[in-house]
């Protein structure tokens, strides 16, 4: 029989899961972009894939540049799978929704690490908190669609998806305010649509992100194991275009710090990562490649003092007397307000680290503010 202690316990674990009622959602987008032409095919094995990787790392040749021969428009429909998370009855709404974009080798689960209780679940800390969040597979991850990978999965596809997909929650839902956050990829995914569509945040939240130092990037990219998708994950487009992180040692290089991850969850996040493709590296960069000069809504940067991607693992690196999550404010020389928080003992996956909660509370506190 559960003694008082242990019955008290459960209870508070499962406060986060009976805050709030998710419902999966499965919405049709019909999307018009400008893609990049490249100038390149799908690898034909594992070794070309790894010279398309070690190519794309060099610090001196700028390959992914070289391969956009020039600009054509696209006009396709794509399903994007989602979940929207609400406060539950008797839990204070904020009227506040989250729209969360998550990073490349993650699906959606990265915002939901750990299950319904856990303290590395951020979907559960913003429903507990009052707020809403909608989270979702990106074009070519997860349930979402998985066209061609060169062709179509680029980052000004994901740009105009995450727009759409905005728009349709605003008609759907009565939220009184939208946030973008975004992980990674999905930051420089948030700002370009901050950049590119103004009015589609009230306020913007980067994670996993910083500016100034180009070393991270190309270090952790390399180690990153780049692997041919289909052979070692279920449910994903065949085509060699599509490739995940190789190994548990690979994920641990680029965003874990150890020992302050919890290795039951970051291995179940392994075992269920995803992909990302070649046209997505080759146009990584487009939607953060100029300011956001109409974005006035406040901006706020949250990275691991660790960051192995954006820091190359030293977050309080300064550029010019700067630190690197604070070089990210050049970005948005518009903005109400902008601030930054570096957590200590955390790398690139915050999500993951120990140090979750604290970054959750900042996180929560910093939107009431």
């Amino acid at each position: 029989m559960p003694t008082l202690a242990t019955s008290l316990l459960l209870i508070v674990l499962a406060i986060p899961s009976l805050a709030q009622r998710c419902t999966s959602q499965t919405i049709t987008v019909n999307v018009n972009a400008i893609t990049s032409i490249l100038n390149l095919q799908e690898p034909a094995n594992q070794k070309s894939l790894t010279d398309f990787v070690q190519q794309s790392t060099s610090p001196t040749l700028n390959f992914p540049a070289t391969l956009i021969q020039g600009t054509q428009p696209l006009s396709k429909s794509y399903i994007i799978s989602g979940k929207l998370c609400v406060p539950a009855q008797g839990v204070r709404k904020s009227g506040t929704l989250l729209f969360a974009t998550h990073g490349i080798a993650f699906t959606h689960g990265y915002w939901e690490a750990g299950g319904p209780g856990s303290e590395f679940n951020f979907a559960s800390s913003t429903t507990a908190a009052g707020n809403s969040i909608f989270y979702y597979d990106r074009l070519g991850v997860g349930s979402s669609s998985k066209p061609d990978g060169i062709k179509e999965v680029q980052s000004t596809v994901q740009v105009e998806i995450a727009h759409l997909l905005i728009e349709h929650l605003k008609s759907t839902g009565s939220f009184k305010r939208v946030v973008g956050i975004g992980h990674s990829f999905g930051s420089i995914l948030t700002t370009g649509v901050a950049a590119k569509y103004p009015g589609d945040f009230n306020d913007i939240i980067l994670t996993g992100f910083a500016g100034g130092d180009q070393v991270g990037i190309l270090v952790s990219m390399a180690s990153f194991g780049a692997t041919i998708a289909s052979p070692l994950l279920s449910g994903v487009n065949p085509s060699s275009s599509y490739f995940t992180v190789g190994t548990f040692s690979n994920f641990q290089m680029g965003v874990l710090k150890f020992p302050f991850f919890d290795s039951r969850v970051a291995q179940a996040q392994f075992e269920g990562r995803g992909t990302a493709t070649l046209g997505e590296i080759a146009t990584l960069s487009l939607p953060a490649s100029a300011p956001a000069t109409e974005f006035s809504g406040r901006v706020l940067v949250v990275t691991g003092m660790e960051d192995a991607f954006f820091c190359a693992g030293n977050c309080a690196e300064v550029v010019n007397g700067v630190t690197l999550p604070n070089v990210v404010a050049g970005l948005f020389p518009a903005t109400s307000g902008f601030s930054s928080y570096v957590t200590p003992n955390t790398g690139h996956a915050l999500n993951y680290h120990f140090s979750a909660s604290s970054t959750f509370a900042f996180i929560q506190n910093w939107l009431d503010s």
